[in-house]
């Protein structure tokens, strides 16, 4: 006959293997941060997602039921670094399922999507902010927490801002010169980053920014919907990041700076059968979200005050 002591022992040992597997099947963490970084995030203990989201310094700039944009700033050796702490969390079975496909539970996550596409612009020699570090917590699979930190663009002024706030205070000669720079500029980060057959699906005005009022450099922002596109969908994938951007220009600009603009990404004097193709498509898909992003530009308020030159 078995000795009863043995079976309780057995019994219990069994319990806690059988306990910190399912722990192990419940939560799990990974955390990936940039090598430039991690000595700072290590001295600040950033290392974890639990870390992160108890992190209480900085500013929220944005805030609702299951996100925070928060901005903070950490002084290493030499100097103060500004970083933007995006987190989501999906406390809900709804929000769970909301992105069953798209990362809360198969696919990529939005965190490590934006880390990834933010590398991939740097990499091709694009303006885009650091990545920082990304953050995914799962339980039993689903993805409960995350978090993604980027550098932050010196005196960010979003380009909505600038077309909005800064072009009608310049003298008109001054007006046109400016304009004049940012169609060239702008068609030309815009026909490079799509040589690279990446498509943006988030290219309005607000996701450009300008350090000050430079028109030198382009940061590209919100990008975690962004990917690669197909060879059948070229055509497709251009004109879809052409409409956001030219959906609210017809009550800033003129039907011809706009053509401008269409003329030097394509890079072209004049338009040629190709080009009506895609002009007219562009035409169609902007179309219909013209008075929302119209809407969008109106209401946008600064983060802060505009940076004075």
């Amino acid at each position: 006959m078995a000795s009863p002591c043995r079976g309780a022992s057995f019994s219990w040992t069994k319990r806690c293997t059988i306990r910190k597997l399912a722990c192990k099947m419940v939560s799990r963490e990974h955390v990936v941060i940039a090598p430039e970084w991690q000595e700072l995030l290590r001295q600040r203990g950033l290392v974890t997602v639990d870390a992160v989201y108890q992190l209480h310094e900085g500013t929220i700039l944005k805030g609702g039921v299951a996100t925070e944009l928060r901005r903070v700033e950490f002084r290493d050796e030499k100097q103060a670094h500004v970083f933007y702490i995006k987190k989501y969390w999906y406390p809900t079975p709804r929000l769970r399922w909301s992105g069953f496909y798209r990362g809360t539970f198969f696919g990529t996550s939005k965190v490590r999507r934006e880390y990834e596409n933010l590398a991939r612009l740097r990499a091709w020699g694009l303006d885009a902010p650091s990545p920082v570090a990304y953050g995914e917590e799962r339980r039993g699979g689903w993805l409960h927490r995350s978090f993604l930190v980027s550098e932050g663009v010196p005196a960010p002024l979003s380009l909505d801002l600038f077309i909005r706030d800064v072009l009608p205070t310049l003298s008109p000669s001054e007006r046109r010169q400016q304009q004049e720079e940012l169609t060239r500029a702008l068609a030309d980060y815009t026909r490079r980053m799509h040589e690279h057959r990446f498509v943006h699906h988030d290219y309005f005005w607000r996701n450009i920014l300008l350090s000050g009022k430079s028109l030198a450099h382009f940061f590209l922002i919100d990008s975690h919907k962004g990917r690669p596109w197909k060879s059948w969908a070229d055509e497709r994938s251009r004109a879809k990041d052409l409409a956001t951007l030219d959906s609210p220009a017809p009550w800033y600009f003129r039907r011809s700076e706009r053509l401008r603009f269409f003329l030097a990404y394509r890079g072209h004097t004049r338009l040629t059968t190709s080009d009506k193709d895609l002009l007219r498509l562009v035409l169609k898909l902007a179309k219909p979200i013209r008075p929302g992003q119209l809407d969008r530009v109106c209401r946008a308020q600064p983060v802060s005050p505009p940076t004075k030159e």
